[in-house]
């Protein structure tokens, strides 16, 4: 028996007044939805993101900014579904260390060695106990003083006894503000020293040098800048330094047969940090030794403990690459070497 396709109830989709309903319905919803929202919106307060207070000397500035920081805002994200939020203070080391003892409030100091901290624990800044850590943990980083020359450069320049500093335009970094600027000088005594000089001759002849040093910009970067731009003929740098500007690669670098591997120093100041903030501050400064900032300290130019195999940070056989720590100790150099250079 066939049944009449006219006897077939029509859908209740289809019936204009179901729709109707249903849309009603979800009109009413909505609104609904959007009142209770509306109403309790100041009663749901927004999770404000954490803050991390760092001062840097400003060798640091591009992989920090760029790179570092940003990663480790992604790590802290995923593993505490938190917000992490910078306050960063770039510039030269003397600068940095001034501030973090007249009070501001830095709360991670990223130092260009150990110079710079041992004047912080000088001040109380730093305390005995963070300061043996710091002498035997390994460094997060290290980069060597090189030079920058000018192609059209007629001398033949192999070490820093090469350079006639009188004649030629040198520029170093200001020591009085600029830790690579101290560290240059670390590192033309100490090359002296390993040259069978004793250490009044070694101190004469560093003294001499930067005696003729007319061009001392503020701090590595703007050294940097400044010699790209065409100023100077030779300029004492971090190797590191060639990350600092876009085309600064295509400069002529040459790594002296004796020279200093420069270890800046990463410490909490914990005069500053209060007690909610000690995971968050200790979560960065491990975080530096991780693989992940590791890879990207040795994409901007900086040797790590983790590269320091690698072909492209290999010094020549013949070169003498020397440590802070090989000259004697931060306290006998700030004193022997640093302060009759300021002073002078």
């Amino acid at each position: 028996m066939s049944i009449s396709t006219e006897s077939i109830k029509p859908s209740i989709n289809n019936d204009p007044t179901y729709r109707y309903v249903s849309v009603g319905f979800l009109v009413v919803a909505s609104i609904a939805i959007f009142l209770i929202l509306w109403f309790i919106r100041d009663e749901v307060p927004l999770r404000e993101p954490r803050t991390i207070t760092l001062y840097s000397f400003t060798a640091m500035e591009s992989v920090m900014e760029q790179a570092l920081i940003p990663a480790f805002q992604d790590f802290w994200m995923e593993s505490h579904q938190e917000r992490v939020e910078f306050i960063n203070t770039f510039a030269g080391a003397g600068v940095i260390i001034r501030q973090i003892m007249t009070q501001f409030p830095a709360e991670i100091a990223i130092l260009s060695s150990e110079l710079d901290a041992r004047r912080l624990v000088g001040e109380g800044v730093i305390n005995a106990a963070s300061w043996q850590e710091l002498q035997s943990k390994p460094k997060f980083c290290r980069t060597p003083i090189v030079l920058f020359v000018r192609d059209d450069i007629e001398v033949e320049i192999n070490g820093f006894d090469d350079i006639d500093y009188a004649y030629m335009d040198v520029m170093i970094p200001d020591p009085l503000i600029s830790g690579e600027g101290q560290m240059t000088s670390l590192a033309i005594y100490g090359s002296r020293l390993r040259q069978g000089d004793g250490e009044k001759a070694a101190l004469a002849f560093t003294l001499d040098a930067f005696a003729n040093v007319k061009n001392r910009p503020s701090n590595s970067q703007d050294a940097l800048e400044q010699f790209h731009a065409g100023i100077g003929d030779v300029l004492f740098n971090y190797e590191a330094a060639r990350a600092f500007h876009p085309g600064a690669s295509e400069l002529k670098v040459i790594y002296p047969r004796s020279t200093i591997m420069v270890e800046p120093i990463a410490v909490a100041i914990h005069q500053n940090i209060p007690p909610q903030q000690e995971k968050l501050i200790t979560a960065f400064l491990d975080f530096l030794w991780d693989e992940p900032a590791q890879r990207i300290l040795s994409d901007y130019g900086f040797q790590t403990i983790n590269t320091s195999n690698r072909l492209e940070f290999a010094p020549a056989p013949d070169h003498d690459i020397f440590t802070l720590s090989s000259l004697g100790t931060a306290l006998d150099l700030n004193r022997s070497v640093i302060d009759p250079l300021l002073k002078q």
